[in-house]
């Protein structure tokens, strides 16, 4: 049961953290910082997809076919601007060529 409020009081002190920052008025931040937060989804997504990309068993390895459909990722979404589309594209690449389709 302490394993259970320990998880209710740490939603609750992230979701006040959180609401607290966005909730600070515009020109107490600089045109910079607003600048540099605008980086952090690509900066986290980055972090979250490279090491799938180039890393396996703590060994760099060259898997081309996660590099392609990583590109193909990015290219969609630059494209497109549609998150759900270009990890759909993606995905349908990785699945595809796990079920060996393409040679």
């Amino acid at each position: 049961m302490n394993l259970f409020w320990l998880f209710v009081i740490m939603a609750i002190a992230t979701y006040i953290s959180r609401r607290a920052f966005l909730r600070l008025p515009g020109h107490w931040m600089s045109p910079r910082l607003k600048n540099g937060l605008t980086f952090i989804p690509v900066g986290i997504f980055a972090a979250l997809i490279f090491p799938a990309l180039f890393l396996q068993h703590q060994e760099l390895v060259f898997q081309p076919i996660l590099l392609i459909a990583g590109i193909a990722c990015l290219l969609v979404m630059a494209l497109s601007k549609n998150a759900f589309l270009s990890f759909g594209v993606s995905m349908t690449i990785v699945v595809l060529a796990s079920l060996q389709i393409f040679p």
